[in-house]
């Protein structure tokens, strides 16, 4: 258990994980420094900016030159505009390969080279960087191997950097909320081009957190919480950080928590895949249960890993490992095609008729092949209706007379 007093940082609440390392304050003199710098990048920018206008105003001109010798050429030669657009080659857009390249592999492997031991305020550029870089003769003189080395790195590094956790509180507000801000954005847009509705919850995991809760909504999405839920969404949002940080799950990388993370996955996503609320995974009788009833089976478990229940895993780091895959969904369900059910069954029979137990049969009772009383059969057999002989059973017949009493007779007289 980590002492009270270590759970004030999230880095301290995930001791196995990595730490972005935080800056130094800077001093007076690298301040005076840094301002400098802020002033000097202020007047390139502004020279950028003028560069930048006079040569969008000259593009424009071309353009519009273009465009007059394209109209006059249609003219002469009676075409339209389109079809002499078309031949002179029209637009075509390219775009760009996303993957680490070669260059960048590069520039990070000189910078973490040069700079590393470089104080704030002092270290290279990236402009003189590349110059290392382009004279650097073993760097311009490299085989296939060393370059795929170097891209990986800059792999590596990039992963440990979108993986790594911040340092301080402070900073994790500041990327939570650059990151929602994003995020909301890109709902809006998406709203605005396939008419989608969003809503988005969002709350700090921990009393000691300092990013705001906060909810996003798109068009009048709100409306349904308010009519369907009886409740509004800064209700929602209170409760939800309340939930959070009082009684919401342990973040910690333990195994436990591990173990409990990789089953409610699993057993959820089983139970989306399925339509139902009330399954749950069968470890031990999987190849009979799950894939030959229901026709589902699971891909892209990990290959080192044998197939069983998390619960049953005690190495961290297979759990973790396990996780990832469920939730970057390259570990997942599917329907099995008609075809692909067709053939395992046809496996699992002839395994069967080679005498072979899958899965794991079910326990024989210590009583098995006795006879056993039903409960309730004597009572039974006296709760039974008796019926007549005939085909019917007739109600008794009244009397056709009745005799009064004395008292009944010398009452009536009287009166």
């Amino acid at each position: 258990m980590v002492p009270e007093a270590n759970n004030l940082l999230w880095a301290a609440r995930n001791p196995s994980r990595p730490v972005l390392v935080p800056r130094a304050p800077l001093n007076v003199m690298q301040k005076g420094h840094s301002n400098v710098q802020r002033a000097s990048r202020k007047i390139s920018a502004q020279q950028r900016k003028e560069a930048e206008d006079a040569l969008h105003m000259a593009i424009q001109k071309a353009l519009s030159e273009h465009e007059e010798k394209t109209n006059h050429l249609a003219i002469e030669h009676g075409i339209t505009v389109e079809k002499v657009k078309k031949l002179m080659g029209g637009e075509r857009h390219y775009k760009g390969n996303q993957n680490a390249q070669l260059a960048n592999a590069l520039v990070h492997a000189k910078a973490q080279e040069v700079n590393a031991d470089q104080p704030r305020c002092t270290k290279y550029s990236l402009n003189k960087i590349c110059e290392m870089v382009k004279d650097d003769e073993d760097m311009q003189n490299l085989n296939h191997v060393d370059r795929r080395e170097y891209i990986q790195k800059l792999n590596e590094h990039r992963v440990l950097q979108h993986m790594s956790i911040h340092a301080t509180n402070t900073v994790a507000a500041h990327n939570v909320q650059s990151t929602l801000d994003t995020i909301f954005k890109m709902l809006d847009n998406l709203a605005v081009r396939t008419g989608i509705y969003a809503c988005l919850f969002a709350s700090c995991g921990h009393v000691y957190d300092t990013a705001e809760a906060t909810w996003f909504r798109t068009d009048n999405i709100m409306d349904f919480w308010e009519d369907v839920v009886q409740m509004e969404a800064d209700e929602i949002t209170q409760k939800l950080e309340q939930w959070a940080c009082m009684t919401g799950l342990d973040e910690r990388e333990t195994v436990q928590n591990m173990q409990c993370v990789c089953t409610r996955l699993l057993n959820s996503g089983l139970r989306t895949i399925v339509k139902r609320r009330d399954i749950h995974i069968n470890y031990t009788n999987f190849d009979t249960a799950i894939k030959e009833k229901l026709g589902i089976n699971l891909r892209g478990w990990p290959e080192d890993m044998a197939f069983q229940s998390p619960t049953s895993i005690n190495d961290l780091n297979a759990l973790l490992k396990l996780r990832n895959s469920l939730k970057d969904s390259s570990c997942r369900w599917f329907h099995m095609s008609p075809h692909q059910r067709e053939e395992y069954n046809l496996q699992l029979t002839a395994c069967r008729k080679k005498g072979e137990v899958i899965g794991k049969p079910w326990k024989k009772c210590s009583d098995a092949g006795v006879p056993r009383k039903c409960k309730g059969k004597e009572n039974k057999c006296q709760s039974k209706r008796v019926r007549g002989s005939g085909s019917s059973v007739q109600a008794p017949k009244s009397a056709e007379f009745v005799d009064s009493s004395d008292e009944e007779y010398t009452s009536e007289d009287e009166a």
